[in-house]
């Protein structure tokens, strides 16, 4: 019967012990929105008009834009807005999706777009998704 009793004490104890251990790496691995904002911060790229165009920039690259809102859409799933900047080669459009549906821009406003490149909207505008967008003024 000690036997039994003794088992069962350690099957017990050996399954708190697995339990404890998972739930503390999986609060270990999932990183805060500030930290994810930091680490695209440190990691995006600023990129020209010409070389996302000329396909040298890949999906899914990180990268920064910055100018002025040419145009502005809210719909229900994102903002979408229009993005005009001006560039050595001269001046780039980009379409920028941002997922914060409270985000209102004007027409004129400067802003400054961390996201990353999805590839073309239906236009072949070059599409950004936008996860950090600043207005500069």
């Amino acid at each position: 019967m000690k036997k039994y009793l003794a088992i069962i004490g350690l099957a017990a104890l050996i399954g708190c012990s697995e339990d404890t251990s998972a739930s503390d790496s999986n609060a270990e691995e999932k990183p805060s929105q500030q930290e994810l904002e930091e680490l695209l911060r440190a990691e995006a790229v600023p990129v020209e008009f010409a070389s996302v165009t000329s396909g040298e920039v890949e999906q899914g690259a990180e990268v920064i834009i910055q100018g002025s809102v040419s145009a502005s859409e809210v719909s229900k799933e994102a903002a979408a807005f229009t993005v005009t900047t001006k560039e050595e080669s001269g001046y780039g459009t980009y379409t920028v999706e941002n997922m914060d549906e409270d985000a209102e821009y004007s027409t004129d406003d400067i802003v400054e777009v961390y996201g990353t490149y999805v590839g073309t909207d239906e236009e072949g505008t070059p599409l950004i998704e936008g996860t950090i967008v600043q207005s500069i003024k």
